[in-house]
This record gives C-alpha cells, structure tokens and sequence, in this order.
C-alpha cells in the first residue's frame, strides 16, 4: 500500500477486534491462506489484482479504491473479488468487512454477504436486461468514453465485447413444418451458439426489424474474410438452418473494429452491405467487397436511382465521364459482377417489396422494375434468388422483433 497513514490506521483498527491477525510486511506463499488489500490508485493496478487472484488462489484480494477510480468498481465484480475498500475509508465499515471476511477465512465459507457481494448476485439475475442496454448503446455510438466500457466489467466481460456487426435477415419456405415465424429467431439464435461455441464470444440483439450478430473474433484478423475457420463456420450455420428448418439467410457484414467504441462503424457498414448484390454467395455481403472508387460510387447510385429504366453501359458510362470500355472493366474488378448482371441484381433486389408486401401481378411487377417481359423477371429472379417470384411470396419474413 502506498499510503503509509493508512496502512498505520487499518493496523491500528485491526489490532483492536483482531490483535493477533494482522501480518504485515511478510510475503505470502501461494499457497498461504491470508487476506490482502491491495490499493488502486491507477487503472493499470486492476491488472495487479487479477494476477494477485492467479498467484495466490486461496487468499482473499481486496481493492482499496481511491475515490477518483471509483467508476472502475464495477470490475470487482468481474473479478469475483468478496469485497472492496472506498476511500475515504471509514472504521465503521472497514471493520465491519473484515469481521466478515475473516469469519469466511476461519470457516471456509461465507456467514454473510457483504454489499458488494450482495451487488453481484443481483447483476448475475439481471445480467440480460444491463448487457442488451448496453449493446444496444454501443451499437447507436451513445457511449462516448472509456469509463463506460470500464464499467460494463459488471455484466460484459472485456473478451465478450464485440469487434464485428452481421445484420440478419431471413425467411422460411411456405411449405416448412419445422420451424414457424415466432421460433425462427431462436432457431437461428441456438444453431449460431451450437457452431461458434468454443471459436467466438457472440451475442444477438433484436434490432429495429433485423437480428444483429455481435461477434468478437480473434484479434489476429482485420477482416473476417481473413478466418477460415470462421467464415467456414458461418456457411455451415446458414446450410444447417436451411437443411434442417427451411431457413434461408440473409446478412450484411460490417469491418472489424478493436476499439469498442467503433463498433458502431461496423453495424453501419453491415446496414450498407446488405443493400448491396453479394460477390460470391447470395447469403453473405461484406462491406469491404464494395468499391471505394468515388466515380464507381456515383455509378452505382445512378444505376439505383435509375433501375427502372432501360439502362445501358454506355449510359452510365457517359454519367461519369468514362469510356463504355474502362468503366466496363474497372466495373468488374470493383464490384465482382459485370454491369448487366449487377443490373439486374439490383432490379430484382428493388422486387421484393412488392412481392411481399402488395397484391402486385408478376407482370405488373416485372414491368415496374425495368424488366422487358415477365418471363425475363421471373428466369432473372430463379437465377440469383433460387427460387421463383412466386414461391419467394409464399415464403414467410422472419420479424425480429
């Protein structure tokens, strides 16, 4: 302890109710069964304590927090600690601790609950409620600073928040059995635990209309393309819901972000990715796959304020000032599709609402996208989507709400 009054004052308190017990000054064994207070006067010194735990398992570590650390109390709890100390301390409830913690030490168990004891327990039965608040002003980028994430220590381990957003969204085959509308959520929620269970720390969030997957994956990999193992877990994930409960998938992929305050970014460009026509696999969309080039930017935005018309390469071409040739090229290599197949990728993205939400005809539909005939649209959709216009509508959306 580095305050020499107050190390001399607990002497002086402890030698009063236990005038044998104090053993100052001598190093304790690792296998010592003893009680040490152990002063926090820097974030850092939490680390001290966490191994102090380690080295010395069948001791009792107690914090002696200065009062402009006392936001950073929270990790205690996550330590298991059985108490802690505040400055400025009073003799009250300082003896008051010990008297307890020492009965515990002579009794193998503890008599009683001290505050912060009593504290855990609660947070433990509420551990839901605190962890999904906080997620969720993660994910809004309503916490600002550091001591916020200090403080989730309580109910969110450090190596459970997240680095990387999914945005999700699905639906079930019209003829499923196995799986209704108000179970898919769990299904998904179950069968994503079961697959990532001993490769990543995940947590869901029902957001908006949209189940989020919050993921922290090995700090190794900026992206997570980069692990195989991972992204080979998630392809199985989406072919074991489809397999086994008819449902079929749909996510956008955000960066990863180890700052926690920056995870926000990653939900954002998951929201971004999942608009976009995928690259490789309809079921997955990463945000890193689309193009950064400005005038490609301002392609793309054409093509989907202008879907419903009659599109050619040399028009868009022509927008940002690029011969049919270049933009043809460079197109490709930006976006992994050719132009005519990103066209009508979008046109059939832009279809959905109305298959779902409208009582529109097929050709009505097919000729308010920017089709030529129906039949176009309906080959068109069975080739990216898998399944016909008319099956899609009889499938059911998953709402996650």
């Amino acid at each position: 302890m580095e305050s020499s009054f107050d190390k001399q004052q607990m002497s002086e308190w402890l030698k009063e109710v236990l005038p044998n017990a104090l053993e100052e000054c001598k190093v304790p064994k690792p296998e010592d069964e003893v009680i040490i207070v152990y002063e926090v006067n820097r974030l850092f010194d939490w680390v001290k304590i966490n191994r102090l735990k380690r080295n010395y398992p069948n001791s009792i570590i107690v914090p002696f927090v200065t009062e402009h650390l006392t936001y950073s109390t929270g990790i205690a709890i996550e330590l298991a600690l059985p108490a802690l100390l505040i400055k400025p301390l009073q003799k009250s409830k300082f003896l008051r601790i010990v008297k307890k913690l020492y009965t515990s030490y002579q009794e193998k168990k503890a008599s009683t609950l001290t505050m912060l004891e009593l504290s855990q327990q609660v947070s433990q039965q509420h551990t839901s409620p605190f962890r999904e608040a906080f997620l969720k002003r993660l994910i809004r980028g309503e916490i600002d600073n550091e001591q916020e994430i200090i403080q989730s220590a309580s109910f969110l381990s450090t190596s459970c928040i997240p680095n990387i957003v999914f945005l999700i969204q699905g639906y079930i085959d019209g003829d499923n059995k196995r799986a209704l509308p108000h179970d898919a959520s769990s299904r998904i929620t179950t069968v994503f635990r079961q697959h990532f269970a001993d490769k990543a720390s995940i947590s869901f969030l029902h957001f908006e209309r949209y189940l989020l997957l919050l993921m922290r994956i090995p700090s190794e990999y900026n992206s997570f393309k980069h692990w195989t193992e991972g992204e080979a877990c998630l392809l199985e994930v989406i072919e074991t819901l489809k397999r086994d409960y008819s449902i079929h998938l749909f996510m956008g992929v955000g960066g990863v972000f180890q700052d926690a305050m920056q995870v926000k970014e990653s939900y954002s460009q998951a929201r971004k990715a999942r608009r976009k026509p995928p690259i490789h696999n309809i079921h997955i969309r990463y945000y890193e796959d689309l193009t950064k080039h400005e005038q490609l930017q301002k392609a793309i935005q054409y093509i989907e304020e202008h879907y419903d018309e009659q599109l050619t390469i040399r028009d868009v071409a022509k927008y940002i000032n690029f011969s049919p040739t270049h933009f043809s090229r460079l197109f490709k290599k930006e976006t992994g599709r050719n132009f005519v197949d990103y066209v009508a990728y979008t046109r059939i993205i832009k279809t959905l609402p109305f298959l779902r939400k409208y009582d529109y005809t097929i050709e009505k539909i097919s000729f308010t996208c920017g089709f030529n005939t129906p039949n176009y649209y309906s080959l068109t959709f069975k080739k990216y989507v898998g399944i016909s216009p008319t099956d899609y509508r009889n499938t059911t959306e998953i709402l996650f709400k």
